[in-house]
């Protein structure tokens, strides 16, 4: 008897055998059966047969004979697509049958389009085995104007074809086009293939094609044009329709063109709106997208109003001054904000950044905290005295401020930014510097301090002070106390419209003071060496006037308003901000109310004033 204490243990056992040895089969069954159930379709077509019969009425007889040989690995064919023309087809104009054995299920293919698929049914063509589809169909509407020559017309066709991975060897195509009763040889032209003879056969004239040992994995095309007289049903054809029909069969070209489309487009919708409104572009990208594929043509025709449109934004825009100050907080009647330096009060006046730019610049100059090394392009560095490198920003700011007090100026909080940025790029001439975020602090700051005082009144009052500086230095006839003035109130009397006629006259031309020896600015405040030689305006006609306009121009490409965070949404015609602000609250107010979202969850081919079948994919 067995040790009760051994009994479990040899209980297990045949169960683990048993399950040992049904991982075995398995395993055995997936090596065996997995290939045999990962076989596809695998065949060669040996011949290939399409003769078509053109009726006077315009229509087409397409009969195929189509001789298959099943590939011993691959799986039974029992289905057969077969590419047609065009989709307006009637199922009930259809034949099939399989070695003389009728065939009666025909439906639209779910793989080619246009197209129908064959079902073998009991006549499946089994491995190793071959068999002969005969399929016969009638299709309207397939005879064109000829748009070389309007008196004839024109039929295209290419035969149905299959996909590369289930053809197995070369095929011999013979192609057949008998004309309607009337037209004799000597008259038929061929199109895209010569013929390969011309015949007159039972009171028709036929064309013949024939493409012994190619692959039947891509077109066939052939055409013939023949006398349209007496037949009926002929499409008239424009050159418009050709070009339409012919744009419809380049797919490629049509994506191309499309993403060049959309992204013009996109550029004109952020110009016009500023970057806003991006609920009301994707509707408007999406109904193009749909018209595009819906009308092919519209892509081309499309392209004139958009271009006409970005013509005008463009040129309204280089027309407009945008704005870019923040908002202002001001107070009707809360009277002058005083104290403004010039280039702030070109801010507030909303003159031209790179103008804004330039005076800031010039200011430092002009305090000898910058050293200009080149006028064109302009390029200026930090002197000796303000050159701190080391440290924090904190610490950098304080020892600049040290040094200005010793030298007798006074440092603004935003030249502070400005030095940061030149001092980031010290070799870089000021035009590919980026002073983005410095000067989007400095429009900031000068909004900020206008807060609680009447804007127009302080416009008004630094319009006067320019006035009145540019007729100061207008009224002196003395040249060294005129260009003491100019000195003076320079940043000022630039922000005059016509400041060329204060700094250049018949008897004068003024330079600045940092270009002058001994002034502290591009000559002075050297320490050791000689000193740079001063920057020529000889190649500028208008002097110092002339060249200020040229290097505040350079100095449009390092800012512009477009590029201000601060001017997000103002720097287009029109602000749609507003729709994006409600589109985002209708749907916020829709996922919180339901908690949940939810989604909705081939081939073609076109020929000039023809028609064609074609397929790819089949079975």
């Amino acid at each position: 008897m067995a040790h009760p204490a051994t009994t479990p243990v040899h209980r297990r056992w045949p169960r683990l055998s048993q399950v040992l040895s049904l991982a075995l089969i398995l395993v055995a069954l997936a090596l065996f059966v997995g290939p045999s159930l990962a076989q596809d379709y695998y065949f060669a077509v040996p011949t290939l047969q399409l003769q078509v019969f053109i009726e006077a009425d315009g229509t087409a007889r397409l009969v195929y004979d189509i001789t298959f040989e099943n590939n011993p690995s691959g799986r039974a064919i029992d289905v057969v697509d077969i590419g047609l023309p065009t989709a307006d087809y009637q199922l009930s104009n259809m034949t099939a049958s399989l070695d003389d054995v009728p065939l009666s299920d025909i439906r639209p293919s779910e793989y080619v389009k246009p197209g129908v698929e064959v079902h073998l049914g009991s006549q499946w063509i089994s491995p190793g085995d071959t068999g002969t589809l005969h399929f016969e169909a009638t299709i309207p509407d397939l005879l064109f104007q000829d748009v070389t020559n309007r008196d004839y017309a024109s039929f295209q066709i290419t035969p149905t074809w299959f996909d590369s991975q289930f053809v197995s060897s070369l095929t011999d195509v013979q192609i057949a086009i008998h004309l309607p009763e009337g037209v004799s040889p000597e008259e038929m032209l061929y199109q895209n293939e010569a013929f390969g003879q011309r015949a007159l056969y039972e009171d028709r004239a036929v064309a013949l094609w024939e493409f012994p040992a190619t692959w039947l994995t891509g077109p066939h095309p052939v055409g013939v044009s023949f006398p349209a007289a007496g037949i009926a049903g002929v499409q008239r054809m424009t050159v418009l329709d050709l070009a339409e029909l012919w744009f419809v069969g380049q797919t490629t070209l049509r994506l191309v063109l499309g993403v060049l489309f959309l992204g013009v487009f996109t550029y004109v919708f952020v110009r016009l709106t500023g970057g806003t409104g991006w609920i009301l572009w994707f509707a408007g990208a999406a109904g193009l997208v749909y018209l595009f594929i819906r009308w092919p043509l519209s892509l081309l025709m499309g392209f004139i109003p958009l271009l006409v449109v970005l013509y005008l934004v463009e040129r309204w825009r280089k027309g407009r001054k945008l704005p870019y100050l923040p908002p202002i907080a001001q107070v009707e009647g809360g009277g002058i904000k005083r104290g403004l330096t010039a280039p702030e009060a070109a801010a507030l006046l909303e003159m031209p950044l790179n103008k804004v730019l330039t005076l800031i610049i010039f200011g430092l100059l002009k305090k000898g905290v910058l050293r200009q090394t080149s006028a064109e392009p302009f390029q200026v560095e930090t002197t000796e005295a303000f050159a701190v490198v080391e440290g924090a920003q904190d610490e950098r700011w304080r020892a600049r401020r040290a040094a200005a007090q010793k030298a007798g100026v006074t440092l603004q909080s935003y030249e502070q930014r400005f030095l940061e940025a030149i001092d980031a790029k010290p070799d870089a001439p000021l035009s590919k510097i980026d002073f983005v975020k410095a000067m989007d602090w400095f429009l900031a700051n000068v909004s900020k301090r206008m807060k609680g005082f009447d804007l127009s009144d302080t416009q008004d009052y630094y319009r006067a002070i320019v006035r009145r500086a540019v007729a100061e230095a207008k009224a002196i006839p003395d040249i060294p106390q005129r260009e003491a003035a100019l000195d003076r109130d320079m940043e000022w009397i630039l922000l005059d419209d016509a400041y060329g006629d204060v700094f250049n006259t018949p008897s004068y031309s003024y330079r600045p003071s940092w270009t002058r020896a001994g002034s502290g600015g591009l000559s002075g405040g050297s320490s050791g060496g000689s000193a740079p030689s001063a920057p020529s305006f000889s190649n500028v006609a208008a002097g110092f006037a002339g060249w200020t306009e040229n290097t505040m121009g350079s100095l449009a490409a390092a800012i512009s308003p477009s590029s201000l965070p601060s001017l997000a949404g103002k720097s287009g015609f029109v602000n749609l901000s507003g729709v994006d602000k409600v589109t985002g609250d209708v749907f916020q107010a829709l996922a919180s109310s339901s908690g949940k979202s939810g989604g909705g969850g081939g081939s073609s081919c076109a020929c000039a004033g023809c028609a064609c079948a074609c397929a790819g994919g089949g079975r």
